[in-house]
């Protein structure tokens, strides 16, 4: 029972971006009120959670509550503020029981929505063409499809548009063919030349129809991004597997970034857009089964929030990186690490494909085997490539180096699922904080990495011996491990495994954290063919259904071509299913008596 003096106390807590302060009213032992009074934390990507975070531990009296926001470091900040106010104020007890919210988007009912008659059903709003995700995909579908005069609704699990993966992405688009920056940087460039590089990594394992579909408008769509949409690209890099494949096509940077080297270059762009066109979104709302009639033809979605018609329906969702059973089912590699993703990677709208017959395909496959670290609740980081020319090492439980650090991360993740419980530990030095958050990225961590070493995800020691304890190595082992590292470093050779990218002695204070496979999300899901038709098991068109983005397969091949592939598969994609999600509503509006629902 809490103990505690009547009146506003103040409190902080370390967010991603800085400190958190609120001032908390307590009353009769009950918190009152809770008001944030400062904050730094990125405008869009915390904005739904430091709004929800307030009223949900007044409603809940606590300040320990799991809830799915987006932004669950904020989230977090805001309560780990409230409990440093309430300390203040006496004795909160009571006041910390955990609360959890993330399952409340529950079934609704247990009705099959399958092969029924839409006479009998009732729906909240009818359109031309239903949008399921507000992601990049969803988002350029959306505009396309009003830009062919169609009538569009856009469902979104989460709070804002600002929460799904693109947006959390380091803002790359990957093309080849000879763009308008590639020209301009001097980059020499065919689509001939990127299709032969997208086969060499490909090893056939893509569908040749989306890798020549991509090679066909990857170039035409990132000029549609400057020149229609307004993002801002800085630079073309070279990160991928390009040198590696010089053998069969012709290294070329290709992964264009955007000045906000973030993903919310992009599709803030995007959403603006497909809002100016008059695009109705629909947020906080969870589509739970595709409905369809007697002949299995799509007519809607039924969600949380009731049912809803529309003559062409998009998935575009996302993969299933967070569904850790999904995980164990196809791709094991994965359930041992974190997704550095959206948190609603649930693997939702492969779900209701697979339960009206669309064929999957390619489940096993990631996006990008990279890997993270965990950062905090549901959140990872991933290690970008200017923190492969800084002082680290990477060692097992066993405190020994297993391989080269500077082995392409594709095939480093594989070998790290390999070791005792599938991670490493990287060990690094001042060099790598000082630099933060450009070391890292996906999402962005705190500056100098204040917040991961205050909640304990990242481990920071002052001796050797120190950081042995705080990682539970063996100290004798580690100190090995380092010593001869250091003095590889200073023979100018690295005589356990080759390593040729910085040479550089480590240097205390250590820092430590646990790193795993992990992947932005997964690349396998709903068959589509060019035109972005779901396909059944008989390779047939699934009629009214369309898909792009992550919750598709085929579009990637065996080895990662490099970053912003999956940004691009997603925009493509998306464009093709608006378009020809839009011409379909406008074959059913022709083919029948009711008035098209566009204005």
């Amino acid at each position: 029972m809490a103990n505690l003096k009547d009146g506003v106390f103040q409190g902080t807590g370390t967010g991603n971006r800085g400190s958190i302060q609120v001032s908390v009213t307590v009353e009769n032992n009950k918190i009152k009120n809770v008001k944030i009074d400062h904050q730094n934390e990125t405008v869009g990507i915390s904005t739904a959670a430091l709004e929800k975070a307030p009223k949900l531990i007044v409603e809940n009296q606590s300040y320990n509550i799991d809830a799915v926001t987006g932004a669950t470091i904020s989230f977090q900040a805001v309560e780990k503020a409230v409990k440093d106010a309430l300390s203040k104020a006496g004795d909160a007890t009571g006041l910390d029981k955990k609360v959890d919210l993330r399952k409340v988007a529950k079934k609704t009912d247990k009705q099959d929505y399958r092969y029924l008659d839409p006479e009998t059903l009732r729906f909240e709003e009818k359109t031309d063409v239903l949008i399921i995700g507000a992601g990049a995909a969803g988002l350029s579908a959306a505009i396309t499809a009003r830009q062919k005069g169609a009538a569009v609704i856009c469902l979104e699990y989460t709070s804002s548009y600002m929460l799904s993966d693109a947006t959390l992405s380091g803002g790359y688009y990957n093309a080849g063919g000879g763009t308008s920056l590639q020209k301009a940087q001097g980059i020499e460039d065919t689509k001939e030349n990127w299709n032969d590089y997208l086969k060499a990594v490909g090893q056939g394992y893509e569908d040749s129809d989306m890798r020549e579909t991509i090679v066909e408008h990857g170039a035409e769509d990132y000029e549609w991004l400057v020149d229609d949409i307004g993002v801002h690209f800085e630079e073309v890099q070279e990160i991928g597997n390009e040198e590696a494949m010089k053998a069969y096509a012709k290294p070329a940077a290709r992964s264009h970034v955007t000045v906000e080297k973030s993903g919310y270059g992009i599709t803030t762009p995007l959403f603006n857009k497909a809002k100016e066109l008059g695009t109705k979104f629909i947020f906080n709302i969870t589509a739970e089964n595709l409905i369809t009639d007697k002949s299995n033809h799509v007519i809607g979605v039924h969600t949380n929030k009731g049912n809803f018609c529309a003559k062409s329906t998009i998935v575009a969702t996302a993969g299933f990186s967070r569904n850790k059973e999904m995980l164990k089912s196809f791709a094991p590699d994965f359930a041992v690490g974190e997704s550095y993703g959206s948190i609603r990677q649930m693997g939702d709208g492969i779900t209701m494909g697979a339960q009206i017959g669309a064929k999957l395909r390619d489940m096993w496959m990631p996006i990008a085997t990279w890997v993270a670290i965990k950062s905090g609740d549901n959140v990872s980081i991933g290690p970008l490539c200017p923190s492969w020319t800084d002082p680290y090492i990477w060692v097992g439980t066993d405190a020994k180096r297993h391989l080269s650090e500077d082995t392409y991360f594709e095939f480093a993740a594989k070998k790290i699922a390999t070791l005792d419980q599938s991670f490493v530990w990287i060990v690094f030095d001042q060099d790598i904080v000082d630099k933060m958050p450009t070391a890292f990225s996906a999402p962005a961590p705190s500056p100098h990495l204040k917040r991961e070493i205050e909640d304990g995800y990242i481990k920071k020691a002052s001796t050797i011996e120190k950081l042995a304890e705080l990682t539970n190595l063996d100290p004798t082992t580690l100190k090995e491990t380092i010593n001869k590292w250091n003095n590889d470093v200073e023979k100018g050779e690295d005589t356990e495994f080759g390593r040729k990218v910085d040479l550089t002695k480590l240097k205390t204070p250590l820092y430590a954290a646990k790193m795993s496979p992990a992947t932005p999300d997964m690349a396998g899901g709903l068959t589509i063919n060019k035109k972005t038709e779901v396909l059944d098991n008989q390779n047939n068109s699934i009629t009214n259904l369309y898909a792009a983005g992550s919750t598709t397969g085929g579009w990637r091949g065996m080895v990662y071509p490099g970053c912003g592939i999956g940004i691009s598969n997603a925009i493509i994609f998306g464009r093709i299913a608006g378009q020809s999600a839009a011409e379909n509503a406008q074959i059913a509006t022709d083919t029948s008596s009711g008035a098209s629902q566009h204005d």
